[in-house]
C-alpha cells in the first residue's frame, strides 16, 4: 500500500458565471455543480478559476493543514476529494483511488466533517440513537455498530451524555458527535473544513488534541482546512498555503518560517552594572556576521535588541558578551509566527 494518502496532480476547477453582476460590477454570481452552493469570485473570461493546477501529496498518518484566505479554493478542493464536486482537469487520488473513476472506493476510505456541526442530526433523538441511525445507513452489522458506538462515545468523552437529546448539546459536544459519526466506519482518512470554528477555547483545544491522538495512536490521516494559524502551527505536521486557486507554499511550519522569513530577534536583558558599557559595544554587535540591526532599550533593566538573518551565529554573540563582561540576566528570542508568514506569502 502506498505511503501517499491523498494526491492531486495539476487539479483544475472552474465555475461558470452568470451575466448578472453584483457588488458594483466587480464580482459576478455563479452556481456550482452542487445545487444551492453559491460563492462570489472575481470575473475572469466568463468563469472563475477556483483551482489552478493544484499539486499536493499528503502522507499516511500525518496531520496536514490547508491555509488560505476566503475564496482561495480550500472548500472546493475538499469537496473534490469527497467526490461532491467534479474537477475540470487534472487528477485526484484518495488512498490510491481516482476520485472521478472510482468514487465508491474513495468513499470507503474517507469520511468528511464539513460545514455547520448540527447538519444531519435529528434534534429529538439522543446521541446514541443518532449514531445508530447512521450505522444503519452505513450498513454496519448491529453487533459491531453497538460496540463501535460505545467505544466512540467513550473516546470523545460523551459516554455520560449518550442518552441526552441532541438539542441539549453545546457546540463543542456537537462537534465531538460529528467526529464520532465520521469514525463509525473506521476509515483511514478524515477531512475537516474549519473543524474548530465556533468552538470556545477549551472545546477547541480538546478537539485538536483528539485529532492529534487519532493521527499518532491510530494512524489516521487528517486533512483540514483552517483560518486559525495557531491551530495549524500547533497540530499540523505540514501545511500548504493556497491563494487564488494555486498552492504558493507547502512545508512544515518550521521550514516555512525559516525559508520565507529567516530573521530572528534576540533581546539581551542586562543588569544595572552593564549600562555604562552599552554604547561602547553597539558598534561591535553591528559588525557581527548576519546582524541586520542593533538597538538599545534603556530602562530598568536595559536591553540590547539584535535583529539577525540566516547567516547569524549565536556563538559569535556569546563571545562578544564574554569579551566585554556584560552581565546578561536573560536572553529572549522571537521568530515570525505562521500567521506573519502567511500574510507575507499571500501579499506577494
Amino acid at each position: 500500500m502506498t505511503e501517499i494518502a491523498i494526491e492531486t496532480v495539476d487539479l483544475v476547477k472552474k465555475y461558470p458565471i452568470s451575466l448578472r453582476s453584483v457588488s458594483g460590477g466587480r464580482h459576478w454570481e455563479y452556481w456550482g455543480r452542487v445545487g444551492g452552493i453559491r460563492e462570489l469570485f472575481t470575473r475572469k473570461k466568463g468563469f472563475i478559476q477556483a483551482l489552478n493546477k493544484v499539486n499536493l501529496k499528503v502522507y499516511r498518518g500525518e496531520v496536514f493543514g490547508l491555509l488560505g484566505p476566503n475564496g482561495a479554493g480550500k472548500t472546493t478542493l475538499i469537496k473534490i476529494l469527497c467526490t461532491l464536486v467534479l474537477p475540470d482537469g487534472g487528477e485526484a487520488y484518495v488512498n490510491g483511488y481516482d476520485v472521478v473513476k472510482q468514487p465508491s472506493k474513495v468513499l470507503r476510505n474517507l469520511q468528511a466533517v464539513l460545514g455547520e456541526q448540527h447538519r444531519g442530526f435529528e434534534w429529538r433523538l439522543n446521541l446514541k440513537s443518532n449514531l445508530e441511525f447512521y450505522a444503519i445507513l452505513y450498513g454496519l452489522p448491529k453487533s459491531y455498530a453497538k460496540k463501535r458506538i460505545e467505544e466512540l462515545l467513550e473516546l470523545m468523552g460523551l459516554k455520560d451524555r449518550a442518552n441526552d437529546m441532541y438539542q441539549r448539546l453545546s457546540t463543542g459536544m456537537a462537534r465531538k458527535l460529528q467526529l464520532c459519526r465520521a469514525l463509525l466506519l473506521d476509515v483511514p482518512i478524515l477531512l475537516f473544513d474549519e473543524p474548530t470554528a465556533g468552538l470556545d477555547p477549551t472545546a477547541a483545544t480538546e478537539f485538536r488534541q483528539m485529532l492529534k491522538r487519532l493521527a499518532k495512536s491510530e494512524g489516521k490521516t487528517i486533512f483540514l482546512s483552517t483560518h486559525n494559524m495557531w491551530e495549524a502551527q500547533s497540530i499540523c505536521d505540514r501545511v500548504a498555503i493556497i491563494n487564488r486557486g494555486e498552492i504558493i507554499a507547502c512545508n512544515t511550519p518550521e521550514n516555512l518560517r525559516r525559508y520565507v522569513s529567516p530573521e530572528k530577534h534576540y533581546r539581551l536583558i542586562l543588569d544595572e552594572e552593564s549600562d555604562g558599557k552599552l554604547k561602547n559595544v553597539i558598534g561591535e554587535f553591528e559588525s557581527l556576521n548576519g546582524v541586520k540591526s542593533v538597538s538599545l532599550e534603556f530602562g530598568s533593566p536595559s536591553k540590547i535588541v539584535v535583529e539577525t538573518d540566516e547567516n547569524f551565529k549565536v556563538l559569535d554573540m556569546m563571545n562578544l558578551i564574554s569579551k566585554h563582561c556584560l552581565n546578561v540576566r536573560d536572553i529572549e528570542t522571537y521568530e515570525p509566527s505562521l500567521e506573519e508568514i502567511f500574510i507575507k506569502l499571500v501579499k506577494r
